[in-house]
């Protein structure tokens, strides 16, 4: 009985030093699999901000290259300087002129010039140059080295002829917005730029353009565009159409937006969010007189006044950051370079607007655009 007492004492179970190796090995087991989980959860983070960041900046490229290709088209008209506006007494009720930028009026309108970019505003003064931009919906940050782009041309949609009559004024009664709408049409040798409630009087006028043929057909009629790219401080407003603290819940991010022509306002529309900062490089076609080719011989971020009509490129540059910080990320060593010149171009450190601004992953995307149209007149 004194054995079996004895054995039953010793399976009677843990002692305390046994229970605290136990208990300090499943806390170590226990650390490893949260630090597991947490890496894995942080290697997702990473992977999706970069996902998404290529994505914004794709999407932000692709507007940009299709506004720039498209650049200079007024449909079949040889030289811009024969469209005719008079005739469709096209007008701007919100325009982006000024006396700083001229024209003043129809500004959207300025045909001649397919192409054209400033440098250097800031949120002071981008309003008196371009009247159709909030100060508070600029972002200029770090410094004044943002850049706005503008393009005018066509976005080659082209009016379809419901019944192939060859008459499209039915074409474009049949368009959604077809009444406010601005319209180019041409031939080779003269076009008009006109408000699709205006074609039916105009056609009846006979100064609207026709094509030759077996049966005598309307020119084709592309929609108008005018755009102005920019930078905003914020993607989704806290409340009206301005640009606050408490936009985007408090984290303000910068997106890429455009000031586009809709009916004959200039209106703001987002594109691409987290894209922080555009560099943008000017191909000039600076051969002889008598001789361009149609091909870039050097790259400008300020071309001279005369050289705007002799643009055939645009280098392209986009800083893009994710849309929310990380916790343990520290951006302050990193430099961004957007132009190849070895200058430094963005440094968070010296970002004074965007909250925790060194907490933010960045990437650089470039591509390079050609203003068809143009660099195809010049290189005939």
């Amino acid at each position: 009985m004194m054995r079996a007492s004895m054995t039953a004492m010793r399976q009677a179970g843990l002692s305390l030093i046994e229970m605290m190796i136990g208990l300090a090995i499943g806390l170590f087991l226990t650390l490893g699999l949260f630090t597991l989980i947490a890496n894995s959860s942080n290697a997702f983070k990473i992977q999706d901000d970069f996902a998404r960041m290529q994505e914004n900046a794709t999407a932000a490229m692709r507007y940009i290259g299709a506004s720039v290709r498209q650049a200079g088209f007024y449909g079949y008209v040889q030289d811009a300087t024969s469209l005719n506006l008079s005739y469709g007494a096209v007008s701007t009720a919100t325009d982006c002129g000024s006396a700083t930028n001229l024209p003043l009026t129809n500004w959207a309108f300025e045909v001649r010039q397919p192409i054209f970019g400033l440098v250097g505003l800031t949120q002071a003064d981008v309003n008196i140059v371009l009247p159709c931009i909030l100060a508070s919906n600029y972002y200029s940050a770090p410094a004044a080295g943002q850049q706005i782009l503008v393009t005018r041309g066509s976005n080659g949609y082209r009016i379809p002829d419901p019944n192939g009559d060859g008459n499209l004024t039915d074409g474009v009664a049949a368009e959604r917005n077809g009444a406010t709408t601005i319209y180019v049409q041409s031939d080779p040798g003269e076009g008009l730029l006109f408000a699709g409630a205006n074609y039916a009087a105009l056609r009846a006028a006979g100064r609207t353009r026709t094509l030759p043929g077996a049966i005598v057909r309307d020119a084709d009629i592309f929609e108008y565009a005018a755009h102005v790219y920019y930078i905003r401080p914020c993607s989704r407003f806290a409340s009206g159409t301005a640009c606050t603290a408490a936009a985007d819940d408090g984290k303000p991010i910068p997106t890429l937006v455009r000031q586009e022509l809709v009916a004959s306002v200039m209106t703001e529309v987002a594109l691409a969010e987290g894209i922080e900062r555009m560099s943008l490089l000017y191909g000039v076609d600076n051969a002889p007189a008598g001789s361009p080719d149609g091909v870039a011989d050097t790259f400008t971020a300020t071309p001279a006044t005369a050289d705007w009509a002799n643009i055939v490129a645009v280098r392209v540059a986009l800083l893009v950051r994710s849309s929310t910080p990380t916790g343990q990320y520290d951006d302050s060593a990193k430099t961004y370079d957007l132009n190849g010149d070895n200058v430094t171009d963005y440094r968070c450190t010296l970002d004074t607007i965007t909250p925790a601004a060194c907490s933010y992953k960045r990437k650089v995307f470039s591509q390079l655009f050609q203003l068809r149209n143009v660099a195809q007149r010049r290189g005939l």
